[in-house]
């Protein structure tokens, strides 16, 4: 399978945060001739927020990241991703090195794009790593009682009535080379990941919506494993479809990948009381999602239940297998009848 797939030259774009898109071109390697990261640039956490005051420019964290995790350099990897301790400098606590290389870089050449192409040919990066806008843009939401939040910790903060719609407080362009990318892909995926502040957010840049619908190859939403406080309480897997297709218009959406497995009861009661919820659609959920013209491929996908992960302010939930998301996206690399032909 292997061997027949890249001489294929399989085309994988995965769109989202850094997590998330991580993890899906891991699992696309053994079948992917080429594989290129879209990844999210609205962060305003800790230590991305005080990066992007540095240099005047988007979020580097999710790309700095991405870049760490397919770094041919372990040593170099560490390095990017190294905190300090802020024993010294308090600003400092928490900064990921990372982030401080990425923002001189982008004073010193002025541009944002090169400062990431930099940091990834330094790593030695075995996937191309795009931003998916080089607009140091805020994102905003409106809230469901008609208030209005900036920045992104505040659009993914919980206890807040929940997201009605985003935008950019100042509207801004997609970077062209990640709009090309995604046009010649044989499969872009969405997710997983926050499903408003990584997902949704990355549509909000002009030419994103457009370039999926002109995709050559297939587009495919995988769909979270869990709700997410703040972003997604009381969603179900059709709810998160739904706000896909919204956002990028019927007809662009071809497949959902959803989970309907049965994770370690422990576990879920352990993600629960985190306000992390279980997604897993029932049949009439299934029968809305291909009402919305989304082909849906329920397969089980989550990993036997591991040791909690310790994640720079956010949280962790169920992880996806790596083998089994593997064979799930062959599958839809290989589905007859693609929508965009």
């Amino acid at each position: 399978m292997d061997r027949q797939a890249h001489d294929r030259h399989i085309h994988v774009v995965a769109i989202g945060g850094g997590g998330g898109a991580t993890h899906v071109l891991h699992a696309v390697a053994p079948f992917a001739a080429s594989r290129t990261a879209v990844i999210a640039v609205t962060d305003t956490g800790r230590s991305t927020g005080l990066a992007r005051k540095i240099g005047t420019m988007p979020a580097p964290g999710d790309l700095r990241a991405t870049i760490a995790a397919f770094a041919d350099d372990q040593v170099l990897a560490e390095t990017l991703n190294h905190r300090f301790d802020g024993a010294a400098v308090p600003a400092l606590e928490g900064m990921a090195f990372g982030n401080l290389l990425i923002a001189a870089l982008t004073r010193v050449t002025g541009d944002f794009a090169a400062a990431i192409e930099h940091t990834a040919r330094l790593a030695a990066a075995t996937v191309q790593v795009l931003p998916v806008s080089v607009a140091n843009a805020t994102l905003c939401a409106e809230l469901a009682d008609g208030t209005h939040v900036e920045g992104e910790f505040a659009v993914r903060a919980p206890g807040k009535p929940p997201i009605a719609r985003l935008y950019l407080r100042e509207p801004a362009a997609a970077y062209p080379p990640a709009l090309d990318t995604i046009r010649h892909a044989d499969l872009v995926t969405l997710g997983p990941g926050s499903l408003w502040t990584s997902v949704l957010a990355c549509v909000q840049f002009a030419g994103i919506a457009e370039a999926l619908a002109d995709c050559r190859g297939t587009v495919a939403y995988i769909c979270n494993s869990t709700t997410q406080p703040g972003q997604t309480d009381g969603y179900r897997c059709i709810d998160h479809v739904q706000r896909i297709v919204e956002a990028l218009g019927h007809g662009t959406l071809d497949v959902a990948l959803i989970n309907r497995s049965d994770p370690d009861p422990a576990a879920i009661r352990s993600y629960a009381e985190e306000e992390l919820h279980l997604l897993r659609p029932d049949d009439d959920e299934i029968v809305a999602i291909q009402a919305l013209g989304v082909t849906p491929l329920v397969r089980e996908l989550t990993e036997a239940a591991g040791p909690r992960r310790a994640l720079w302010n956010k949280q962790d939930t169920i992880q996806y297998d790596a083998e089994a998301l593997r064979a799930a996206l062959y599958e839809i690399v290989i589905m007859k009848g693609n929508h965009h032909g």
